[in-house]
């Protein structure tokens, strides 16, 4: 089954990368053209991220992508279609005899950790081109590039191309491995990208069957909110809430998963300076009738138009009330994560303010080390969160939530 209908719903399926040494191969000079602040050693990230992995495989099903594509590859016929799509996308079409021999697997892995050009024309030659297929350094933020959303998937309009192949490698996913087959694409964002046209989905966050809060941000544009409303409504033929949240353009804001995440039916995470204080972001709730018909109005701020709708959270201040450790913990996505249950989330350990206003408000902090030793059922605790090592993964621009696309949860 293919289900979310919440950010907090108890988890059964949800979808990982682990690392590869695709995160190896950015240099310092070609971090920034990759989306990155900084390069990241392989083996330090895949030992934090192994952590997150283990954990969340004690408390739900754990797809690897790259695992999926390979599944959805044992089909010759499969093979070439993925071949056609990589090789018409990079224009290396001197490549498909050689890509055609490979197996399933091999393939799988070249289309995430990169193929070494072979140079055929001397202006190839000339462009000092390392690779003819580029290795994704940002596969394993596996919410950005997907989002589901009832039994459907939202495939993402990149803000910049160079992450365009993560949505061709997930799409050709949904479209051939018979566990995913079933699920309508309810956007197709690659037909849509452009300039004025992208959505991302650290933007996109299901507070309730019918209702979305948004992110307009960076990476995701008014005109792609509007149409992904009259998308939803056209599937369902229900109405449908979107609360829209303003955010700054600043490197740490690019999505609203860095400002705001629910924890709980009536707890969130919020980085108090855009969610709460008197200079918030601006919110414009959008009702779109089950006849497509759509009205916007503006709301107070976030929290006071979820309560309108029945959704009455209580903040809890990434990073505490401390205005320079709340914006360096959200620097480090302190503010970003990851639900397992209502009340169990995952954190990063290294935004220990962050943990110490979760203790206040009732939540109990261990780490996941610990639990998964002590062999303890982190489902026999009220509220929880879960820490896991995380520094360096933090450097490379996202948290838990980032990290984690989940394909199944049970309904609240």
């Amino acid at each position: 089954m293919l289900n979310i209908t919440s950010e907090i719903g108890r988890l059964k399926k949800v979808i990982l990368h682990s690392l590869g040494k695709e995160v190896e191969s950015m240099s310092p000079s070609t971090a920034e053209e990759a989306l990155y602040n900084d390069i990241i050693p392989y083996y330090l990230v895949k030992k934090e991220h192994d952590e997150l992995k283990s954990f969340l495989s004690t408390v739900a099903h754990v797809y690897e992508i790259q695992a999926l594509l390979a599944e959805a590859l044992q089909d010759k016929t499969a093979r070439n279609e993925f071949v056609s799509v990589l090789c018409n996308f990079y224009q290396i079409q001197h490549r498909i005899p050689e890509l055609q021999d490979k197996t399933a697997e091999e393939l799988a892995h070249i289309a995430i950790n990169g193929l070494p050009a072979v140079h055929t024309k001397l202006s190839s030659f000339i462009s000092q081109r390392c690779y003819d297929i580029r290795p994704l350094p940002n596969m394993y933020f596996m919410r950005d590039a997907s989002i589901f959303y009832r039994n459907g998937y939202i495939a993402s309009a990149m803000k910049y191309p160079v992450r365009l192949p993560e949505i061709l490698i997930n799409q050709f996913v949904f479209t051939h491995h018979p566990d995913f087959t079933t699920a309508p694409c309810i956007l197709d964002g690659p037909r849509y990208a452009s300039e004025s046209f992208s959505i991302e989905g650290g933007d996109v966050h299901v507070l309730g069957k019918n209702i979305l809060a948004i992110g307009i941000s960076e990476r995701t544009s008014p005109d792609a909110v509007d149409m992904l409303a009259k998308k939803i409504v056209a599937i369902w033929k229900e109405p449908i809430k979107i609360f829209a949240v303003l955010l700054p353009v600043e490197r740490a804001m690019i999505h609203l998963d860095m400002v705001f995440s629910v924890v709980d039916v009536d707890t969130c995470l919020a980085y108090e300076p855009v969610i709460l204080s008197r200079h918030r972001a601006r919110v414009i709730r959008i009702d779109v009738s089950a006849e497509g018909v759509t009205q916007y109005t503006e709301e107070l701020s976030l929290l006071d138009g979820l309560k309108k709708v029945g959704i009455d959270l209580e903040p809890v201040h990434a990073g505490g009330d401390n205005s320079i450790q709340a914006e360096r913990e959200q620097w480090l996505s302190g503010a970003n994560a990851f639900a397992f249950g209502p009340g169990k989330i995952l954190q990063y350990s290294c935004n220990t303010s962050t943990a110490e206003a979760l203790s206040k408000h009732g939540f109990e902090i261990k780490h996941a080390r610990d639990i998964m030793k002590q062999n303890i059922d982190p489902f026999s605790y009220k509220k929880l969160a879960v820490l896991f090592d995380g520094i360096e993964l933090a450097r490379g621009g996202g948290g838990a939530r980032c990290m984690t696309c989940p394909v199944e949860r049970e309904d609240i």
